[in-house]
């Protein structure tokens, strides 16, 4: 009989297990906000595993899996979230309350369906809490790649007004006289054209301060775009990056070519940084063009004609190495040209590098000489067959060129232009009579452009615009010609036209290689037979050069470049900037270079100003 209680008590405890119980919920239940499951009640589990047995549906939470754990998103994007439970042993419990934060709101919030917003650049973790227990996503915000693209070109846009103003009214191409109230705006336009600019001065602190500004801005948003590609993956990355890196590498030419030495930055960090020399910054731009030019691509479908090609890489290589006797010194001469054959790149004179990179672009196939010259700069000039690199402008307000509104007389559009830009009769008469492109020049009696009915002065005198200004500082209103190299567009926008700037064109592409050439070889016969290729089509009969030399061929770029943002760069190069011309004395030699504008001065005490201001 006593063998046999054993057995009883174990049955008795196995018909216990099986009846059912009613249990009061634990505290610790409570909390957690679940009750204990019935029984029958499996508590979930992994997947395809229908889970251990009742008592786990309200053990604690002792992980939580956030999925996915890592995600990128542009601004005004979203994300969905899913925050996975589980127990100590792995298997999903659920039923519980969750509660969602973000580590920087400013970056991405998440509403408590796990739902992440991006709101601006940067990086916020996401956590879900269940029970104290907590799992985190990160999240990180990039730019949109292709609007922000487009905000690194759109500082091209930018550069029509100071760095084109300066490369043209510091020349023998251009003034803006003061006429009458107009124009003088605490005299910035006339010591821009006298070189008595100074860091502070009224020119300084306004134009030669927005080249800055515009070219390291463009830098700027090439830096932001570049760092956040690092940590994305998207569609065509790598020519993305090429485009970005060229277009950093053309900011910092326009730089260079201003100022000299600049800071090299390459991360979107802002901070004080020292200038490096000259020739740093060139070598930068080198390599920079060297690898992105074989990642571009040769051209783009035609709504993408405006972005970065390889043959714009090579232009920017082939002016470089032209100007590289000016580029790769911190005191080149203001007296004697400033010869490409003195300065050694990759193991040949500068020279021969520039011709290798101009004959890219001639054999490339994707460029020929437009028939018409007066194309090239019409509103609907996108398709001219020598465009290389083009700043877009379009026929919408905010987005155009408006060059024409800088020169013309009040009454001869509407709405009225600004009566200012004028030529020099240097220039004007640089041109022979039967060059056809003399006709970028506005001179005598003067009509309405958009009605064709003879013009006026505001006192209703006939407009007649004369070759010579008296004055520079009380010029009539006709006084001076007007260039309208890019003229009016019919279907303007106010006084935005659609016409596309060129930076570089296939016309120029045979300047530099005919410079190079003479450089090598002086008189080159080959030298000669380009420039006559340009000339060929803009006279006729023809009236071809016979001789070569560096006079003639700054010449020949005059009259093939006028308003092209152009002279400044070709005098210095030629050793001519500081020479006396109309309204403009003899000038110093630290004039070849900008001074460091003073609110720069003042922002980065590492900047150090350039010598002789």
């Amino acid at each position: 009989m006593n063998r046999l209680i054993p057995f009883l008590l174990v049955g008795l405890m196995l018909a216990a297990c099986h009846e059912p119980m009613t249990e009061l919920a634990s505290p610790s239940f409570a909390a957690r906000g679940c009750e204990p499951g019935p029984p029958d009640d499996r508590g979930g589990g992994k997947p395809d595993n229908p889970g251990p047995p009742s008592d786990v549906g309200c053990r604690p939470v002792a992980s939580v899996e956030i999925v996915p754990d890592a995600a990128t998103i542009e601004p005004d994007e979203t994300v969905q979230l899913e925050a996975i439970l589980r127990d100590h042993r792995g298997y999903v419990v659920s039923n519980r309350a969750k509660t969602w934060t973000s580590s920087d709101v400013s970056v991405a919030t998440v509403d408590q369906s796990g739902l992440v917003t991006g709101l601006a650049v940067g990086q916020a973790t996401i956590e879900a809490a269940a029970e104290g227990v907590t799992g985190a996503a990160l999240i990180t915000v990039v730019p949109d790649v292709l609007g922000s693209l487009a905000s690194v070109y759109s500082a091209m846009h930018n550069t029509q007004w100071d760095y084109y103003n300066l490369s043209e009214i510091t020349t023998d191409e251009m003034i803006v006289p003061t006429r009458g109230s107009d124009w003088f705006d605490n005299g910035r336009w006339i010591e821009m054209h006298r070189h008595t600019w100074t860091a502070n001065s009224p020119s300084g602190l306004v134009d030669i301060n927005g080249v800055w500004n515009d070219a390291f801005s463009g830098i700027t948003r090439a830096n932001v775009l570049l760092d956040a590609l690092q940590n994305a993956s998207v569609p065509n990355q790598a020519v993305i990056e090429a485009e970005l890196r060229t277009l950093r590498a053309f900011y910092y030419y326009m730089l260079v070519d201003m100022f000299g030495g600049v800071p090299i930055v390459t991360t979107p960090e802002i901070a004080p940084r020292p200038r490096s020399v000259r020739a740093e910054v060139f070598q930068f731009i080198e390599s920079e063009l060297q690898e992105t030019r074989m990642v571009l691509p040769i051209s783009w479908p035609a709504p993408d004609y405006w972005r970065m090609t390889r043959g714009a890489a090579d232009a920017i290589l082939a002016s470089m190495y032209l100007n590289a006797g000016v580029f790769t010194s911190d005191a080149p001469s203001a007296t004697v040209y400033n010869s490409c054959m003195s300065v050694q790149v990759g193991g040949q004179n500068a020279c021969r590098a520039a011709i290798v990179a101009a004959d890219r672009i001639l054999n490339s196939g994707q460029y020929g000489l437009a028939t018409d010259w007066h194309s090239n700069f019409a509103p609907d000039n996108f398709d001219s067959p020598e465009n290389i690199l083009v700043v877009e402008n379009l026929n919408q307000t905010g987005l155009g060129l408006n060059f024409v509104t800088r020169a013309l007389h009040y009454n001869q559009l509407s709405p009225p232009p600004w009566n200012g830009f004028a030529a020099l009769a240097e220039a004007y008469n640089a041109f022979d009579a039967d060059d056809q492109r003399r006709e970028i020049f506005l001179e005598g009696p003067q009509v309405n452009l958009d009605t064709g009915e003879p013009a006026f002065e505001r006192n209703g005198t006939p407009l007649v615009f004369t070759v010579d200004i008296i004055d520079e500082l009380q010029a009539g209103e006709g006084e001076g010609t007007r260039i309208i190299k890019y003229p009016p567009d019919p279907n303007r926008a106010g006084r935005d036209n659609g016409n596309d700037f060129a930076y570089f064109r296939l016309g120029e592409i045979l300047l530099i290689k005919a410079e190079a050439l003479n450089e090598l070889n002086p008189g080159s016969g080959e030298a000669l037979a380009l420039l006559n290729t340009l000339r060929e089509r803009v006279f006729e009969p023809d009236e071809p050069l016979t001789t070569v030399d560096r006079d003639v061929i700054l010449q020949e770029r005059l009259l093939e470049l006028t308003a092209e943002a152009k002279r400044r760069e070709d005098l210095i190069r030629h050793g001519r900037f500081t020479d006396p011309w109309s309204f403009k004395q003899p000038g110093a030699p630290h004039l070849v270079l900008m001074p460091i504008p003073q609110p720069q001065l003042d922002a980065n005490p590492l900047l150090a100003q350039n010598p002789g201001y």
